[in-house]
């Protein structure tokens, strides 16, 4: 072979050049602010300031200190995607043990609750199809990589760019009448597992910490087809064809940390505010490209060997209003700021100053409003209705800049999310059970396969998902 790839032979930092960009980062560890348990998805996930639920326990760990029981939860889901795809999960599993003080004490130490709680923070699930026609080839594109570039190494070894009679390198696919499709998949999530400890001070004060131990699942495949009709000189069509597979699968663990305060100067008014660390991740990437043309396939996948780096998301901070209408109804308000300029990989001990400049200059400091409610519309039966909004992480890219980031892969640049939910429920004496449904709509920005045509831009598009998840849990 003329330049038997050095790229492949290269080690997992290679991979990581290859396949991870800070984009991929935040697709990969962005979380869903009302996913959880049903009561707590059914008010849009607006229960930083109420306590008192498990799945608040992951925007505000005082929210053990409401509690005054054990407690024992189930919550699992279904997940519905953009192509009608319907997924399982556990959203959540909760196990509380309340240590109870006197109960006619009214200051001080009142009682505390330990809680270890699994949270299914997010929930990725998209696929997209795309077929056009074109005059140009993205093998010409291939050309233009240049030697040392892996795809470009590969495409020469199977002839779909070959050397001309000048010495110049060239694409030897068609380029009158040129068929292309796309299949693009994303599947993941994120599980937290917690350690979590509240203490309730005179009921009035609550405070909490949690540890939180993070698992990420990660798989992007991007499968790339061009048919070329070709007229040559004697007037003949040519039909030709040639693909390019490219799948990235991470899989991470993390960890983080969180405190918080819920306090209550009067009874209809409870106030709380919490801080979390950012998540430190150890990241394996697995990759593996393939290119056919002509009969002929080559793939590689670096002998099964991940990179392996560091990945860190940025600190959250969250506060919420939380009113108490009696015994009859609940209203929280939350806010939560984060800032993705903040977010940063690492291999060993050398920063990726490129991509530390992407995050300044293109990610945004994110802000997510909730504001849910329950009303208590007979003894032991509720309704509940929320809304959330989260603002987009990055700007997003011209066509010509994106192409700087693609290297023959699909690119996703995520934007501004919208979520409508709602729930019942019912809570008896020491059983409870509660159903909800959560809808959300991702606006998106993919540029999927490129060349673009003149005055092509990215696909727009709006991700529609849906989450209907059931709880039961008894009290004790």
């Amino acid at each position: 072979m003329k330049r038997l790839i050095a790229t492949i032979g290269l080690t997992a930092m290679a991979s990581l050049a290859f396949a991870q960009n800070m984009f991929d980062a935040v697709v990969e560890t962005q979380t869903d602010p009302v996913l959880g348990n049903a009561r707590y998805s059914g008010m849009a996930g607006a229960m930083t300031a109420l306590g008192g639920n498990a799945s608040a326990c992951k925007d505000n760990p005082a929210a053990l200190g409401v509690y005054r029981s054990h407690e024992i939860s189930f919550s699992p889901s279904l997940y519905i995607n953009n192509d009608s795809e319907v997924k399982g999960a556990l959203d959540n599993f909760a196990f509380v043990i309340n240590f109870g003080g006197k109960k006619e004490k009214t200051r001080g130490y009142i009682c505390s609750s330990l809680g270890i709680n699994y949270h299914r923070m997010s929930n990725i699930s998209r696929y997209t199809r795309r077929n056009d026609q074109v005059n140009c080839s993205l093998s010409d594109n291939i050309v233009e990589a240049g030697e040392g570039n892996l795809i470009n190494d590969m495409a020469y070894d199977l002839k779909l760019i070959d050397t001309n009679e000048d010495g110049y390198d060239e694409s030897q696919f068609g380029n009158e009448t040129i068929n292309r499709k796309l299949s693009f998949m994303e599947k993941g999530h994120i599980g937290q597992w917690d350690i979590s400890y509240g203490l309730n001070i005179s009921n009035r004060v609550y405070i909490g910490a949690a540890l939180g131990i993070n698992t990420l699942r990660y798989k992007q495949t991007g499968m790339y087809t061009e048919i070329s009709d070709t007229p040559v000189s004697d007037g003949i069509i040519f039909d030709d064809e040639w693909y390019l597979d490219n799948m990235t699968e991470i899989e991470g663990t993390g960890v983080n940390f969180r405190v918080g305060a819920i306090v209550r100067p009067v009874d209809v008014l409870r106030i709380g505010a919490s801080i979390e660390t950012p998540t430190h991740y150890n990241i394996n990437e697995y990759n593996n490209v393939t290119i056919g043309f002509d009969g002929k396939e080559m793939k590689e996948d670096y002998d099964g060997v991940p990179a392996i780096y560091d990945l860190r998301t940025p600190l959250k901070f969250k506060a919420g209003l939380g009113f108490v209408i009696g015994k009859r109804a609940l209203i929280d308000l939350d806010y939560q700021y984060e800032n993705f300029q903040k977010t940063r990989l690492k291999i060993d001990d050398m920063n990726f100053d490129s991509e530390t400049d992407v995050a300044e200059e293109r990610m945004c400091k994110t802000h997510t409003i909730k504001l849910g409610t329950e009303v208590q519309v007979a003894d032991g039966f509720f309704l509940r209705a929320g809304f959330a909004y989260a603002s987009k992480p990055i700007t997003n890219y011209t066509a010509d800049e994106a192409w700087g980031l693609l290297n023959f892969r699909p690119l996703t640049i995520p934007q501004q999310s919208i979520y409508v939910t709602g729930g019942a429920g019912y809570k008896g004496e020491h059983f409870f059970c509660d159903l909800a449904y959560a809808f959300r709509n991702t606006h998106n920005y993919l540029y999927d396969f490129l060349p673009l045509n003149d005055g092509d831009t990215a696909l727009e598009e709006n991700l529609k998902t849906r989450n209907i998840i059931a709880t039961i849990g008894w009290r004790f």
